[in-house]
């Protein structure tokens, strides 16, 4: 965040129009600016009170306020009528050096009075020529109908420096800019792009909306590193996308109504840009963007709700509160406490991502019309990297976990259930599922419940023994992959059998890390109801011929749906007793799960018969 900026007073009644937004105009003393200063802030309203002083040149006051952002300096619509007030834009015009018919008739045209019927502003058309000591052109802009709807100009080459046009209208030569040498037309085009900001907000529904920024278009935000928070959080790179900090300029976005309702604390703003910069792979920035205006904060409090979407150049970006941290950082930087209050916390977490999830599986809030079609959801890239953790309040230490990034989400109809073959989907590393593997596997709603079924273990391995705790699990699972040959920390591992055949199985570090969790002193009743449901309905490899089975038997794993109505059975126990009185269960013989018999994929079966020859077996 910015440093708190001094905040220059005024002498008397600086009284600006009542479009101009939070304006304090209290009377108080005249401060000339000390060009040190920086004299903008991305704080609270993101207005501050400009000097008076009639003998500073207007151009001089409105460079002193410029912003400044991502690309360089720039003024929002808000900023611009915040420093061009009609009483500033009078004193202008009325400056000895000029001489107009009509300064009113030019003061309503830049600056018309509040209810005016005056439709074609000239607020930066002025604000150019300021910046141009141009003003004394002002009126030959009027008379070619040079108004801010006109802006941006296009420079074409003439045979002796330019011909200059509108980009609303190609063909028509405007001649205000007969006059002005080449680098004064080259000036006024670069300018144009520092006050042709985008104002950003939500659609009348409150859904995402969609933003096109040209190239040149100046961005009104810059990086944004919060207090605390490691450069990863600043910039993070995905499968899908790259994810950077910044801190939007207030005046430049509507979101606070939104965030608002989201009741979480935000840490300014992230922008995802896709990898992606082919016109043909469009398509993915729009499948994404389906996702996420289907699903926000107002779907469900642990979804991550989209502000925006924009093209810049030939990148497509999404905007999203920014939290604090993604949970992996989390659990690395946070130790946990064996508190009521922390275990009910944790546990309250897992059931939002529950139910967060279960919405994106079945989307209740998009079926309430009959005559649509039902789509059915999954996410794809359940993980720690991927939960967002947001602090409830400024004062509160405590956080809501919020899933994010549905990079290869998708949505289809009933009859698929949001099936798609494996081989379309990357490997998640560690939490990858079984099914990845496997002849005719599919990457499918049930590859979310494995997928969190992992993270829970992880979680509840921190609440028990923090970081540390944690990096050890993480250390033990690691075990040679049959199909690569390489070590890899999944949670299952394939093997051949006598016949020659293969069978998938939970690793045996990770039942006996459960059997050990089970063991541990502060291991209470809650946390052996919530491994019951990682071990018995969530890490288990699917076996096709028993899909139909009762639930918690050898093949099955449960719905999200199922999960958190067990869950919420859960939730209604959570006395202090049932959530933190220790009942360790003092048992050390080797669990294995039941190795389910499996038929590899073509691409599993090569890998393994180019080790084999590799071996020399």
């Amino acid at each position: 965040m910015s440093p708190e900026h001094p905040r220059i007073t005024l002498n008397s009644t600086d009284s600006p129009p009542t479009d101009s937004l939070l304006i304090d105009s209290s009377p108080t003393q005249s401060t000339i600016p000390n060009p040190q200063h920086e004299y903008y802030t991305y704080a609270g309203s993101g207005l501050i009170t400009i000097y008076k002083d009639n003998d500073v040149p207007l151009a001089d006051v409105l460079r002193d306020y410029q912003i400044i952002g991502e690309d360089g300096r720039y003024w929002t619509d808000k900023v611009l009528r915040h420093i061009l007030t009609r009483d500033r834009v009078q004193c202008e015009l009325e400056r000895s050096v000029y001489v107009f018919r009509d300064v009113n008739d030019l003061l309503n045209k830049v600056r018309p009075f509040k209810g005016s019927t005056q439709s074609e502003s000239c607020l930066k058309v002025f604000a150019l020529l300021l910046l141009q000591d141009k003003v004394k052109d002002l009126e030959l802009f009027i008379k070619d109908t040079v108004c801010d709807e006109k802006l941006p100009i296009i420079l074409r080459k003439a045979k002796r420096g330019y011909g200059v046009y509108s980009s609303k209208d190609p063909s028509k030569l405007l001649e205000c800019f007969n006059s002005w040498r080449s680098n004064e037309h080259e000036g006024f085009e670069r300018d144009q792009w520092n006050v042709l900001t985008t104002f950003f907000g939500l659609t009348k529904e409150k859904t995402c909306k969609e933003f096109e920024l040209t190239p040149k278009m100046s961005r009104p935000w810059r990086k944004y590193l919060p207090t605390g928070s490691s450069d990863r959080v600043l910039h993070a790179a995905g499968a899908f996308g790259a994810v950077t900090r910044v801190e939007f300029h207030p005046t430049s976005h509507s979101f606070q109504d939104a965030l608002s309702e989201i009741n979480i604390d935000i840490s300014g703003f992230a922008i995802k840009t896709l990898h992606s910069t082919k016109p043909e792979d469009e398509p993915q920035f729009r499948r994404e963007l389906d996702q996420l205006k289907r699903f926000s904060g107002v779907a469900h409090s642990h979804l991550v709700t989209t502000l925006g979407a924009f093209k810049h150049g030939d990148k497509w970006n999404f905007i999203f509160p920014g939290a604090h941290c993604d949970l992996d950082e989390y659990l690395e930087r946070h130790d946990p406490s064996w508190t009521h209050g922390a275990v009910d916390w944790a546990f309250k977490q897992l059931l939002g991502i529950t139910g967060a999830l279960e919405t994106i599986h079945n989307p209740s809030h998009l079926h309430l019309d009959p005559n649509i079609e039902k789509k059915y959801g999954r996410h794809g890239d359940i993980k720690c990297d991927n939960i967002l953790c947001f602090p409830v309040s400024a004062q509160s230490d405590q956080y809501h976990l919020i899933i994010s990034d549905f990079g290869i989400s998708a949505f289809n109809r009933d009859k698929s259930r949001s099936n798609i073959p494996n081989e379309k989907v990357p490997g998640v590393p560690g939490y990858r599922p079984p099914e990845c593997d496997v002849t005719g596997g599919e990457i499918s709603r049930s590859f979310d419940v494995w997928t969190l079924g992992c993270l829970f273990l992880e979680f509840i391995t921190w609440l028990l023994g923090g970081r540390n705790l944690l990096d050890d699990f993480r250390c033990k699972r690691v075990t040679p992959y049959l199909i690569t040959g390489a070590k890899n920390n999944m949670f299952y591992v394939l093997k051949r059998t006598e016949s020659g055949g293969y069978v998938a199985q939970v690793k045996p570090e990770v039942t006996n890390w459960i059997q050990g969790l089970r063991g541990h002193e502060n291991c209470s009743q809650l946390i052996h109801d919530v491994l019951d449901l990682i071990q018995h309905e969530m890490l288990v490899v699917l076996e096709d011929k028993q899909k139909k089975a009762p639930i918690g038997s050898i093949g099955k794993r449960s719905s999200s749906g199922e999960l958190k109505h067990k869950l919420d059975r859960i939730q209604r126990k959570c006395t202090e007793t049932y959530c933190t009185k220790g009942l360790p269960r003092d048992d050390k013989t080797p669990l294995l799960a039941p190795a389910v018999k499996v038929e590899l994929n073509s691409f599993a079966k090569l890998s393994i018969s180019q080790q084999d020859k590799a071996g020399g077996k």
